[in-house]
């Protein structure tokens, strides 16, 4: 047979050699790009999956900031965090009290997961809600409780009411806040520079509760 000539190159009858050589790159090239692609698609599909159960596991963790409320209104306190007083045993105050009559509204301080309800002893009945990144909040002495564990909350949600349980002088809601399981004050959570955003415990609480 013979040779045929093209673009200066013998060959025998059919494809060019160049041709053949740029069909099998632009195979392999898009054989890479689909490998890539699917692989992108893959791992977006995962986080789009992933995203509500982390967000619901920790939902400050992208913004400890969050928009915050006070837990009570009107807003008035009756003692203060690190107090010492016969009620507490001799110990400084672990929270805030606010006042309030039996049956006022309590709300979330701030968004978050209810972690616990339950009695416990001196503190009567009360409402813990888990914030994020250690940060926790505790509502003491109530009368009520409108929320369950496991519930999402956002700032400002009603999740109890004012009572007398527990060991009390009178109707009050003591808000205790907690890093790392350790009390700190209340007050630069609510009312400080940074508002949302929790104060290391202070040395004394270190010392009591084992920072």
């Amino acid at each position: 047979m013979p040779l045929r000539s093209g673009l200066g190159h013998s060959y025998p009858g059919g494809i060019p050699t160049w041709i053949s050589k740029s069909r099998s790159a632009l195979v392999d090239t898009f054989l890479v790009r689909m490998f890539w692609a699917g692989l992108f698609a893959l791992i977006l599909t995962v986080l789009i999956a992933l995203f509500p159960i982390l967000a619901q596991a920790d939902p400050l963790q992208r913004d400890q900031q969050s928009a915050i409320s006070m837990p009570t209104s009107p807003v008035k306190l009756s003692a203060k965090f690190g107090e010492i007083g016969a009620y507490w045993g001799g110990t400084p105050h672990s929270g805030l009290d606010f006042e309030g009559d039996t049956g006022d509204a309590v709300f979330a301080i701030a968004d978050g997961i209810v972690k616990d309800v339950s009695t416990r002893g001196s503190y009567g009945r009360t409402v813990t809600i888990n914030h994020g990144r250690g940060v926790a909040s505790m509502y003491a002495h109530l009368s009520a409780t409108k929320v369950s564990v496991g519930d999402q909350v956002s700032a400002g949600d009603p999740i109890a009411r004012v009572g007398a349980t527990g060991k009390v002088s009178g109707s009050h809601l003591h808000l205790e806040l907690q890093l790392r399981e350790v009390p700190t004050d209340p007050y630069h959570f609510l009312f400080g520079a940074n508002p949302g955003k929790a104060s290391e415990p202070p040395e004394w609480a270190c010392q009591i509760y084992h920072c």
